[in-house]
């Protein structure tokens, strides 16, 4: 890799020029070869063949475009889905309400945003408590408390439909499906309030603030061809309530207009599309600063305390940092000519991933932008199953444009910690970590999984590794810690057996631990042909005392 190249400062964000034909941070697909993410190009393709255990299934569309390969933290797992038929999806007291057929009520003014407005559901489902109860009172001795958990409730209309979120605030775990953001207890799973926006909404970060606020971004109601995601909505997960919101002007450059990507960064949350930047205060909608693009564009900025960004340049892709308070370029890294940027796996200590064609690589960049060392990961995924790792970003089906949003990464000061790719036995190690030394990117140690169970990191937590052990058919999860050194996992939460087959029913699902508490969130719903089984499907299913 080159060492860095610092720019001169500039206004904004940096006259335009003319983009890449193949798009804004999109490799071209080489001989016919996968394009980036280990996908064919397209909108939200299929998931590669074998990748993290998933079955076929059938590709999701969305009007978010095609997709892009992750307080306390909740990484987001995004997607918006929409068909001939427009189906309103509402998670209300666990069940799912949808009605077919356009929205009723006053159409906004021309240059006006509809209004989100809160609504009333069926009250919490008593069968979901129950079956609660029952399956607490069949745990073990040493296993953790089954606290609450929550069914879809109803039969989708044909469609799989993402989820974003979940976002924590406070005791609220916050989750948005199609047109409806909801809040629910932390503490017994109850609805706590339930918000339906005016159209689809179609971003949102990662992250929410630290005082557990979210700006999501929702589609235009008279967009031309349904995907303009140009309405931002400010909304206090604490309490439901809807705070300002506003439109975009329309675009000259239509056709990229759905590709949108959010970060949070303070008080202030940054909306990118390619050569579109705007950045706001979140307490009361101020713009900040807007793009003023120069030579390179940023399409996509990392939620967290720096306001980083990864940027397509007439040389290549870039890694940037910005001042929160100005906009202005602090400094940035520019990659070797035909290597892509993936994803960001951590913003601090910095590691970024990194491709060409098939070649996979970490970067590890000190806080000024200087190249601190790259790890060799060898083969990305393309789907034919040959990956010596195993990273999931943007949620089962690839259905988030974010660049901060993986799961099986963790990294502290000195390492980066990797999961490897699953060889699916029972009766041998499935799989195992390694830590890389971030100042070498040398290997520093492995640590195998328990015998025919797969492991993968969480985050960094009071200086150890945190690592989530997958259930089996007939063994609940685990939640066990890992020393800085490496050596064998310790178990600092047991799941209960008598869940095992729900919780290894939850595919790919999101797993937070915090104060001695589990959550797993199902990251996306409606994928059952079978209208009952796909009403009974788990969502959500929270352990511990």
């Amino acid at each position: 890799m080159t060492q860095p190249s610092v720019p001169q400062p500039q206004e904004g964000f940096g006259a335009p020029y003319d983009p890449p034909a193949h798009g804004y941070g999109y490799p071209p697909a080489q001989g016919g070869a996968p394009g980036p993410y280990g996908q064919q190009p397209g909108p939200y393709g299929q998931p590669p063949q074998g990748g993290y255990g998933f079955q076929q299934q059938q590709p999701v569309t969305a009007p978010g475009g095609p997709a892009g390969p992750g307080g306390g933290r909740f990484k987001g797992r995004t997607g918006v889905i929409t068909g001939v038929v427009l189906a309103l999806v509402l998670i209300a007291g666990g069940g799912v309400w949808f009605a077919l057929g356009g929205d009723e009520g006053r159409k906004p003014a021309a240059g006006e945003a509809a209004a989100p407005s809160a609504t009333s559901g069926k009250g919490d489902r008593t069968d979901d408590a129950e079956l609660a109860a029952r399956l607490d009172a069949r745990r073990e001795p040493g296993e953790a408390k089954v606290r609450w958990l929550r069914s879809l409730g109803a039969d989708l209309p044909g469609r799989a439909m993402g989820v974003y979120g979940p976002w924590e605030a406070g005791d609220v775990v916050a989750q948005a499906v199609y047109r409806t953001v909801s809040g629910y207890s932390m503490t017994d799973g109850r609805q706590l309030w339930s918000l339906r926006m005016p159209d689809d909404i179609c971003a949102a970060p990662t992250r929410p603030t630290e005082d557990g606020t979210i700006v999501v971004a929702v589609q235009a109601e008279e967009s031309d061809n349904g995907t303009d995601c140009t309405v931002l909505q400010m909304i206090d997960l604490r309490t439901g309530k809807p705070g300002w919101r506003k439109t975009f002007p329309k675009a000259a450059v239509t056709d990229v207009e759905k590709r949108v990507v959010m970060a949070s960064n303070g008080d202030t949350v940054t909306y990118s599309r390619p050569g579109h930047v705007h950045t706001y205060r979140v307490g009361d909608g101020q713009e900040l600063f807007g793009a003023q693009p120069r030579e390179c564009r940023s399409y996509a900025f990392l939620s967290g305390p720096r306001m980083m960004a990864v940027a397509d340049c007439p040389g290549g892709n870039q890694v940037q940092e910005f001042d929160p308070a100005s906009g202005k370029m602090k400094w940035a890294y520019a990659l070797e000519k035909d290597w892509f940027i993936d994803q960001v796996y951590s913003t601090s200590p910095l590691v970024v991933s990194v491709q060409k064609g098939e070649q996979w690589r970490a970067l590890a960049l000190r806080d000024n932008g200087t190249l601190r060392s790259h790890i060799e990961l060898g083969t990305r995924d393309t789907g034919l199953g040959f990956a010596d790792y195993e990273v999931r970003c943007g949620g089962y089906l690839v259905v988030t444009r974010n660049r901060d949003d993986c799961a099986g990464v963790a990294a502290d000061s000195d390492t980066f910690y990797v999961s490897t790719r699953r060889k699916h036995v029972e009766f041998d190690v499935d799989n195992r970590i390694v830590a890389f030394d971030l100042n070498t990117g040398r290997q520093k140690w492995t640590a195998d999984a328990p015998m025919g169970r797969r492991i993968e990191p969480l985050r960094m937590d009071d200086g150890k590794l945190l690592l989530h052990v997958a259930a089996t058919k007939t063994q609940g999860g685990r939640i066990a810690t890992l020393a800085p050194t490496g050596g064998t996992p310790r178990t600092v939460l047991t799941h209960p057996a008598s869940t095992a087959a729900i919780e290894a029913g939850m595919t790919a699902a999101e797993v937070v631990h915090k104060d001695g508490r589990s959550l797993l969130t199902l990251p996306l719903v409606g994928m059952d042909e079978d209208d009952e089984a796909e009403a009974s499907t788990k969502t959500m299913i929270a352990f511990g005392e």
